[in-house]
C-alpha cells in the first residue's frame, strides 16, 4: 500500500516531470484546443511587462525620460496587476478542463462569464499570491546572517506550500464553488479519497523549480553573448559604453590583445531581456501545466462519475505520469462534502 504523504521531488524529478507533463498535456487538452487560451494570454501579458521593463532601463540608461520613464511605470502596474490577471485566467483555464472532462466544449465568453462570477474569491487568492511571492522576495533580500537564512528558508517553504495548495485551490473553487477557507480545509478530506494508486502523487509540487534549473544555463550563455557583441561593438554606441575594463593594466607577453577593451552595455541589456522573454513563456506555461494536471487531479478525485468513460484510463495513465496507458480504473466513489 502506498502510504499517502506529501513528498517534494529532487530537481531531476522535478525536470523529468516537466518533460512528462508538456509532453502528454498537449495530447490531452486536444479534445479542447480552447483550454489553452489562457495560456496564451498570460505569455503575452509577461512579453509585454517584460518588454516595456527593459525598454525602460535602455532609455533611462542615456537619461532618456521621456520613453523610460512612462515605460517603467506602466512595467510596474503590470506588475501589480499580473496576479489579479493570472489568477482569473487560471481559472478560466481550470474551468475549461473540468468542463472538457465531462465532454463539454465551452468558448471563452463562456469561461469569462463563469470566472466573472467568482470574481471575489479570484481577487483573494491574488492577494495571497502576491503576498507571499512579496514576502519571499523581501527575505532573499535580507538573507544576512543566521537568523536571516533562517527566515528565507522558512518564507520559502511557506511560498512552496502555498504554490500547493493554490492549484488544488482552483478547481475547488471554479468548479464546486468553495471558497479559499472551505477548500484549504478540504484538502484533507480530499486525500482520504484519493485511490492508492494514485496517493504518490497527490501532493507533489509539479515542476516547480523545474524553470529555474532550465534557465539557469540559458541565462549564462545569453549574457555571455551579450558581452562578446558589447566588446565587439566596443565604443560605438557612446551612450552605452561601459568603460575599459583592461585600461592601465600591463599586458606584458599578451601578443596582440589591445591594452583597453572597451564594451557597451546595450548588447548585455537585448541579451538579457531576450533570455527573460525565454523565461516568462517557459514559466507561464508550466503553471498552464499544473492548473491542467491539478484540475484533472481534482475531477478524478471528486467527480469521477462526471469524467467520459472512453478517457479515464488515460487520465489515469497521465495522473501517475506513466509511460503507458493503463487499463481503465473503475471510479472510486467521491466525497462532495
Amino acid at each position: 500500500m502506498t502510504p499517502k504523504t506529501l513528498r517534494q521531488p529532487g530537481i531531476k524529478e522535478r525536470v523529468a516531470q516537466l518533460g512528462y507533463l508538456l509532453k502528454h498535456t498537449f495530447a490531452l487538452v486536444g479534445r479542447d484546443p480552447g483550454i489553452l487560451r489562457p495560456w496564451i494570454r498570460m505569455s503575452i501579458y509577461g512579453v509585454v511587462m517584460v518588454i516595456l521593463f527593459f525598454t525602460s532601463v535602455i532609455f533611462l540608461w542615456v537619461n532618456n525620460g521621456d520613453i523610460g520613464t512612462p515605460a517603467l511605470l506602466l512595467a510596474l502596474v503590470m506588475f501589480l496587476y499580473k496576479y489579479f490577471y493570472y489568477a482569473r485566467q487560471e481559472l478560466r483555464q481550470s474551468w475549461l478542463v473540468s468542463e472538457a472532462l465531462q465532454g463539454h466544449k465551452r468558448s471563452a465568453a463562456e469561461a469569462k462569464a463563469k470566472v466573472k462570477s467568482l470574481k471575489g474569491t479570484a481577487r483573494w487568492i491574488a492577494l495571497f499570491d502576491m503576498v507571499f511571492n512579496g514576502l519571499l522576495s523581501w527575505a532573499v533580500r535580507l538573507r544576512i546572517g543566521p537568523m536571516g537564512v533562517l527566515m528565507a528558508l522558512l518564507l520559502k517553504g511557506v511560498r512552496e506550500g502555498w504554490d500547493l495548495i493554490n492549484h488544488y485551490l482552483l478547481p475547488s473553487v471554479v468548479v464546486d464553488g468553495h471558497g479559499i477557507r472551505e477548500s484549504v480545509s478540504r484538502m484533507g478530506r480530499l486525500k482520504d479519497n484519493v485511490p492508492e494508486t494514485l496517493a504518490g502523487v497527490f501532493g507533489i509540487d509539479i515542476a516547480a523549480r523545474a524553470v529555474g534549473t532550465i534557465m539557469l544555463p540559458v541565462y549564462a550563455l545569453m549574457l555571455l553573448a551579450g558581452l562578446l557583441v558589447g566588446i565587439w561593438v566596443g565604443d560605438s554606441l557612446p551612450g552605452y559604453y561601459l568603460g575599459d575594463p583592461l585600461a592601465g593594466k600591463a599586458l606584458a607577453g599578451a601578443g596582440p590583445l589591445p591594452e583597453t577593451l572597451p564594451i557597451s552595455a546595450l548588447p548585455i541589456f537585448i541579451a538579457l531581456g531576450a533570455a527573460k522573454l525565454i523565461s516568462v513563456v517557459l514559466e507561464r506555461m508550466t503553471t498552464s501545466v499544473k492548473v491542467i494536471y491539478f484540475s484533472i487531479f481534482y475531477m478524478r478525485i471528486t467527480h469521477a462519475d462526471d469524467i467520459v468513460p472512453e478517457i479515464r484510463g488515460e487520465l489515469e495513465a497521465y495522473l501517475r505520469m506513466e509511460a503507458e496507458e493503463s487499463a481503465p480504473v473503475v471510479a472510486p466513489g467521491t466525497q462532495q462534502g
